[in-house]
């Protein structure tokens, strides 16, 4: 596996920073840890210590990342590993709404951005039915309501991915090394043996959009400039540090819909504000059937015991739909955790079916 070196959270956390602003969004508080246990766990200690609601933890590895049903969650390097806490006001009942809202934010926002991602019930993020992340929401209650909560998200970035996962390099090819680093045929030194790069970077991890003749890419948060992102994207030419760090010298048009990590964090940050606002603004039915345009688990077979049925969409409060063609019961509403629904196994498998085909004419219908 190849190693990956460290970067300094206080020169991810600006360029976060800097990526926020130019979306608009503005952070009551943004804490970067270079490792951590659970970013889930330390929101909740800044909840308790009294942070806002919007607070952000990103860390850029973790030792014990949580999943759905309990399940670790693998967080090397290179991926991404955010939290943020806020201040809902539900019913218990209607828990599973923080995720849908998280997760139609979050889709949105990324299909705004020109990534094909969709939806797979309960919690996770897939392209060409492959995970990409997931997402895992805890709740506190106060006085019977959910008064306080943190939702944790783990985003493949640069880090390696099993066979059911994807990650940067395929989701965006124009990140994987390319046969020449510069079009420069002044410069023969600069020409890549594919065989040798396949064999030291099997996962296209390098970025060849750094400057090699200098350790400084002088981008500035609007102050002063951000040494060491040269030096790190030089690190990534050197094969072993991904692109962690978004590069000034990218072209304004051509290249991938997100260039770096910090850049995919922005995004996700104001993915999860999008959502939250608008389960509070609007509740659940403002956004129900945009969220079921991006669920790709709509058509696909589920067996519950020895039926088979067709999933058609979800509940208000987050269960899925699954209609049968026997007599026992029309439909039955499957809470989250009822069955476990696959994914693809390689690039070449085909993809999910389409929320709007035949077979799934009732899928945007409310229950």
């Amino acid at each position: 596996m190849l190693e990956t070196s460290p970067i300094d959270p206080a020169e991810f956390s600006a360029a976060v920073l800097r990526e926020t602003a130019r979306l608009g969004v503005r952070l009551p508080k943004l804490q970067v840890l270079a490792e951590t246990g659970s970013t889930n766990q330390v929101a909740w200690e800044l909840a308790q210590a009294g942070a806002q609601p919007g607070t952000i933890v990103i860390a850029l590895q973790q030792s014990a990342g949580r999943g759905q049903w309990g399940r670790q969650w693998s967080s090397p390097l290179g991926g991404l590993y955010l939290s943020r806490y806020f201040a809902p006001q539900l019913l218990p009942e209607d828990g599973a709404q923080l995720t849908l809202a998280a997760a139609w934010g979050l889709g949105q926002t990324l299909r705004d951005r020109g990534v094909p991602v969709a939806l797979k019930w309960p919690n996770d993020l897939v392209v060409r039915g492959r995970k990409w992340g997931g997402l895992l929401t805890e709740t506190r209650l106060v006085g019977g309501k959910i008064a306080r909560a943190v939702t944790g998200l783990g985003l493949n970035w640069a880090n390696p991915v099993p066979e059911t996962g994807i990650n940067a390099t395929e989701l965006f090819p124009a990140l994987a090394f390319p046969e020449r680093l510069h079009d420069q045929p002044d410069q023969p030194d600069q020409l890549v043996d594919r065989q040798v790069v396949d064999r030291l970077d099997p996962l296209g991890l390098l970025d060849h959009w750094a400057d090699r003749s200098s350790d400084s890419f002088n981008v500035s948060d609007g102050s002063h400039p951000l040494n060491g992102a040269g030096a790190l994207a030089n690190q990534a030419n050197q094969l072993n540090t991904p692109p962690l760090l978004p590069p000034t010298d990218f072209p304004a048009e051509g290249g991938p819909p997100i260039r770096s990590l910090a850049e995919l964090a922005a995004l996700v940050i104001a993915g999860l504000d999008r959502g939250d606002r608008q389960l509070q603004t609007g509740g659940i039915e403002s956004f129900l059937a945009d969220y079921l345009e991006l669920l790709e688990t709509c058509g696909r077979s589920v067996q519950v015991g020895d039926r088979t049925g067709i999933a058609v969409g979800i509940t208000p409060r987050g269960e899925l739909r699954v209609k049968f063609s026997d007599q026992l019961a029309a439909e039955l509403h499957l809470p989250p955790g009822a069955v476990r629904l696959g994914y693809a196994r390689s690039p070449q498998s085909p993809d999910p079916p389409s929320p709007d085909s035949g077979e799934v004419t009732d899928c945007l219908k409310n229950p």
